[in-house]
């Protein structure tokens, strides 16, 4: 019996020995996505279920994402790239412009003049990536980088048709750039995360948002906004999902390719064109509302509003030049 006893004894910790290990690369084989918005948010289910679906397949199951939608690993838009970079999340889906001091060459292509619409801006992106752009991205790798449909104006109760309207009115902006476009239009620019601009055109704190046309619907703000107005010169907002970098490292070889060929420009053109087609859905239902308008800017209102971008994005490049950003190279590679 003890000679059995010694036996079970030793079996049970060799079996310990062996399976312990394995049980601890299985845990780091799983990857926490944060996201700060609900599931029925509109890239929900084609981008990051896709991607935790797929990841699996490739990987024969040894890399697998588990998803945590609404604020579940914490609370607050803002805070999105410091969870992927504390590992709060090994991947995490925000915005650049809420840490728009981390990233001031990403955040050059929301630059009025810069792009052509989502596609163009989105492929820009990448093209800068490895020589311009990813050094910004400390301690973690990018998977996708894309913007949202170009911005509009979603007005709680002043229409904007030229920029005399515009003038000492408060209006929402996502990042420094779009801020200094908006003070040149001569409003007051506020910095606030998406999910707070309900609340804040509903109560009155601003009197409107700088922001893509998808929003109406992804953060209710059809239900404050009565005007919007449309063909002011193009101000994407950047998007990125990113990973940890230790994470990422910790993959194998094989999972790290698996991992990459799922991810990059056409993850990013996917979400894109996700977010205009249902930006253009957006402003359908805004138009079928009684009581709302949409402002199709003027030939001469737009060139009123082009004229002082213009002079803002010159002021900006400027500034960030004099401060050792080479924003004017960057801005020019991304145009070529």
């Amino acid at each position: 019996m003890h000679i059995l006893r010694r036996t079970l004894v030793a079996g049970a910790a060799a079996l310990f020995a062996v399976t312990t290990p394995a049980m601890g690369i299985a845990a780091e084989r799983t990857l926490k996505l944060a996201s700060f918005v609900p599931p029925i948010y509109i890239l929900h289910e084609p981008i990051f279920v896709k991607l935790a679906n797929d990841l699996e397949a490739a990987t024969d199951g040894s890399v697998k994402i588990d998803i945590y939608p609404s604020g579940e690993l914490g609370k607050g838009p803002v805070e999105q790239y410091k969870r992927a970079v504390s590992r709060i999340a090994e991947i995490s889906y925000g915005l650049p412009g809420y840490t728009s001091s981390v990233f001031p060459k990403t955040l050059l292509i929301e630059l009025p003049g810069v792009t052509a619409g989502h596609e163009d801006a989105t492929a820009k992106l990448w093209k800068v990536m490895d020589e311009h752009l990813r050094d910004e991205f400390k301690k973690t790798v990018p998977l996708a980088l894309f913007v949202t449909p170009p911005a509009v104006l979603m007005m709680r109760d002043k229409p904007v048709r030229s920029l005399a309207d515009l003038a000492g009115l408060k209006i929402r902006v996502s990042s420094s750039s779009a801020a200094a476009v908006i003070e040149a239009y001569g409003a007051t620019p506020v910095p606030m995360p998406a999910n707070k601009v309900y609340t804040a055109m509903n109560t009155g704190v601003v009197d409107g948002a700088l922001m893509g046309s998808d929003s109406l619907l992804i953060f209710k703000l059809i239900e404050t906004t009565k005007y919007v107005t449309t063909n002011l010169p193009e101000m994407p907002t950047t998007i990125f999902l990113v990973a940890n970098e230790e994470a990422y490292n910790e993959l194998s070889d094989d999972e790290r390719k698996a991992l990459d060929n799922l991810t990059g420009l056409d993850i990013s053109q996917r979400s894109a064109a996700g977010l205009a087609k249902f930006g253009q859905i957006a402003l359908g239902k805004f138009a079928e509302i009684d009581g709302n308008e949409t402002i199709v800017l003027s030939g001469e209102a737009r060139a009123a509003f082009d004229a002082k971008a213009a002079e803002a994005v010159d002021g900006l490049l400027k500034k960030l030049d004099g401060d050792g950003l080479p924003a004017f190279e960057v801005v020019a590679a991304m145009k070529q």
